[in-house]
Protein backbone atom coordinates (compact mmCIF):
# COMPACT_ATOMS: atom_id res chain seq x y z
CA UNK A 1 0.00 0.00 0.00
CA UNK A 2 2.84 2.42 0.80
CA UNK A 3 4.35 1.91 -2.66
CA UNK A 4 0.95 2.39 -4.26
CA UNK A 5 0.38 5.63 -2.32
CA UNK A 6 3.81 6.91 -3.23
CA UNK A 7 3.24 6.05 -6.89
CA UNK A 8 -0.16 7.73 -6.85
CA UNK A 9 1.24 10.79 -5.09
CA UNK A 10 4.07 10.99 -7.61
CA UNK A 11 1.68 10.61 -10.56
CA UNK A 12 -0.75 13.22 -9.28
CA UNK A 13 2.06 15.56 -8.32
CA UNK A 14 3.59 15.19 -11.76
CA UNK A 15 0.29 15.89 -13.45
CA UNK A 16 -0.39 18.97 -11.35
CA UNK A 17 3.08 20.41 -11.02
CA UNK A 18 4.99 20.27 -14.25
CA UNK A 19 7.31 23.01 -13.08
CA UNK A 20 6.90 22.96 -9.30
CA UNK A 21 5.77 25.85 -7.14
CA UNK A 22 7.16 29.20 -6.21
CA UNK A 23 8.81 27.43 -3.30
CA UNK A 24 11.07 25.52 -5.67
CA UNK A 25 9.69 21.98 -5.31
CA UNK A 26 9.57 19.89 -8.44
CA UNK A 27 7.62 16.72 -9.26
CA UNK A 28 10.84 14.74 -9.11
CA UNK A 29 11.13 15.44 -5.36
CA UNK A 30 11.46 12.03 -3.68
CA UNK A 31 9.46 13.19 -0.64
CA UNK A 32 6.75 15.60 -1.74
CA UNK A 33 5.05 17.53 1.06
CA UNK A 34 2.01 15.91 2.65
CA UNK A 35 -1.38 17.58 3.00
CA UNK A 36 -3.21 17.62 6.32
CA UNK A 37 -6.84 16.62 6.88
CA UNK A 38 -9.26 16.54 9.77
CA UNK A 39 -12.89 15.42 10.02
CA UNK A 40 -15.41 18.10 10.93
CA UNK A 41 -18.94 16.76 10.96
CA UNK A 42 -19.83 15.35 7.55
CA UNK A 43 -16.93 17.13 5.85
CA UNK A 44 -13.16 16.92 5.79
CA UNK A 45 -11.07 20.06 6.27
CA UNK A 46 -7.84 19.90 4.29
CA UNK A 47 -4.69 21.91 4.92
CA UNK A 48 -2.54 22.28 1.80
CA UNK A 49 1.12 23.17 2.37
CA UNK A 50 1.81 26.61 0.90
CA UNK A 51 4.41 29.34 1.10
CA UNK A 52 3.31 32.87 2.02
CA UNK A 53 3.46 33.92 -1.64
CA UNK A 54 1.38 30.96 -2.92
CA UNK A 55 -2.39 30.80 -3.33
CA UNK A 56 -4.88 28.20 -4.47
CA UNK A 57 -6.89 28.65 -7.68
CA UNK A 58 -8.60 25.26 -7.96
CA UNK A 59 -9.07 22.05 -5.96
CA UNK A 60 -9.79 18.70 -7.61
CA UNK A 61 -10.67 15.51 -5.73
CA UNK A 62 -10.44 12.18 -7.57
CA UNK A 63 -11.43 8.61 -6.70
CA UNK A 64 -8.08 6.99 -5.85
CA UNK A 65 -9.45 3.49 -6.44
CA UNK A 66 -10.73 4.29 -9.95
CA UNK A 67 -8.12 2.66 -12.18
CA UNK A 68 -9.23 4.24 -15.46
CA UNK A 69 -6.72 6.43 -17.28
CA UNK A 70 -8.67 9.46 -16.09
CA UNK A 71 -10.06 8.71 -12.60
CA UNK A 72 -13.55 9.87 -11.69
CA UNK A 73 -13.74 13.41 -10.31
CA UNK A 74 -15.48 13.26 -6.94
CA UNK A 75 -15.58 17.00 -6.23
CA UNK A 76 -13.95 20.29 -7.28
CA UNK A 77 -13.89 23.96 -6.28
CA UNK A 78 -12.38 27.00 -7.99
CA UNK A 79 -11.87 30.74 -7.60
CA UNK A 80 -11.44 31.15 -3.83
CA UNK A 81 -13.06 34.23 -2.35
CA UNK A 82 -11.91 33.98 1.29
CA UNK A 83 -8.35 34.27 2.62
CA UNK A 84 -8.47 30.80 4.19
CA UNK A 85 -9.49 29.14 0.90
CA UNK A 86 -6.84 31.10 -1.02
CA UNK A 87 -4.21 29.99 1.49
CA UNK A 88 -4.98 26.30 1.43
CA UNK A 89 -7.66 25.56 4.03
CA UNK A 90 -10.44 23.78 2.17
CA UNK A 91 -13.67 22.27 3.50
CA UNK A 92 -14.42 19.42 1.15
CA UNK A 93 -17.98 18.93 -0.11
CA UNK A 94 -19.16 22.37 1.08
CA UNK A 95 -17.58 24.81 -1.37
CA UNK A 96 -17.24 27.26 1.49
CA UNK A 97 -14.89 30.07 0.46
CA UNK A 98 -15.04 29.36 -3.30
CA UNK A 99 -16.99 31.18 -6.02
CA UNK A 100 -17.61 27.93 -7.94
CA UNK A 101 -17.83 24.33 -6.76
CA UNK A 102 -19.47 20.99 -7.39
CA UNK A 103 -22.32 19.84 -5.19
CA UNK A 104 -21.89 17.29 -2.44
CA UNK A 105 -21.05 13.96 -4.05
CA UNK A 106 -23.70 11.23 -3.83
CA UNK A 107 -21.04 8.69 -2.87
CA UNK A 108 -17.67 9.51 -1.37
CA UNK A 109 -14.93 6.93 -1.92
CA UNK A 110 -12.80 5.85 1.04
CA UNK A 111 -9.53 6.79 -0.72
CA UNK A 112 -9.00 10.10 -2.49
CA UNK A 113 -6.40 11.88 -4.57
CA UNK A 114 -6.61 15.60 -3.89
CA UNK A 115 -4.76 18.17 -5.90
CA UNK A 116 -4.63 21.90 -6.22
CA UNK A 117 -3.46 24.33 -8.87
CA UNK A 118 -2.29 27.86 -8.25
CA UNK A 119 -2.96 30.89 -10.48
CA UNK A 120 0.02 30.01 -12.73
CA UNK A 121 -1.26 26.46 -13.30
CA UNK A 122 1.33 24.77 -11.05
CA UNK A 123 0.30 22.70 -8.05
CA UNK A 124 0.62 19.56 -5.96
CA UNK A 125 -1.38 16.55 -4.93
CA UNK A 126 -1.64 14.00 -2.14
CA UNK A 127 -3.47 10.83 -1.14
CA UNK A 128 -6.16 10.96 1.57
CA UNK A 129 -7.24 7.80 3.42
CA UNK A 130 -10.67 8.73 4.80
CA UNK A 131 -10.97 5.78 7.25
CA UNK A 132 -7.58 6.68 8.76
CA UNK A 133 -8.54 10.36 8.94
CA UNK A 134 -11.82 9.55 10.71
CA UNK A 135 -10.02 7.29 13.23
CA UNK A 136 -7.26 9.80 14.01
CA UNK A 137 -7.17 11.30 17.49
CA UNK A 138 -6.56 14.98 16.87
CA UNK A 139 -6.33 17.95 19.17
CA UNK A 140 -7.50 21.44 18.19
CA UNK A 141 -5.29 22.74 15.38
CA UNK A 142 -3.90 19.31 14.42
CA UNK A 143 -4.30 17.48 11.13
CA UNK A 144 -3.87 13.87 10.08
CA UNK A 145 -1.16 13.35 7.45
CA UNK A 146 0.17 10.17 5.90
CA UNK A 147 3.34 10.87 7.95
CA UNK A 148 1.59 11.38 11.31
CA UNK A 149 -0.21 14.21 13.10
CA UNK A 150 0.97 17.76 12.32
CA UNK A 151 -0.07 21.34 12.96
CA UNK A 152 -0.71 23.83 10.16
CA UNK A 153 2.70 25.37 10.80
CA UNK A 154 4.39 21.97 10.51
CA UNK A 155 2.54 21.26 7.26
CA UNK A 156 3.75 24.55 5.73
CA UNK A 157 7.27 24.10 7.13
CA UNK A 158 7.76 21.09 4.82
CA UNK A 159 8.30 23.52 1.96
CA UNK A 160 11.36 25.21 3.42
CA UNK A 161 10.06 28.68 2.64
CA UNK A 162 9.74 31.47 5.15
CA UNK A 163 6.38 32.75 6.27
CA UNK A 164 4.00 29.89 5.49
CA UNK A 165 0.30 30.50 5.94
Amino acid sequence: MLIRRAASRAALTGALALLGSACGLFPSDPNPPVFGARPEGETIVVRIPLCATDTVRRIDVFDFDDKRETPRTVWWASDPVTPSAKWGVVTLWSGEGFAHHAGTPAAIPEHLDLGYTDPSGDGRGDYLDLPAIRKATLRTGEYWTSDGTRTAEQIDAQLGCHGGK
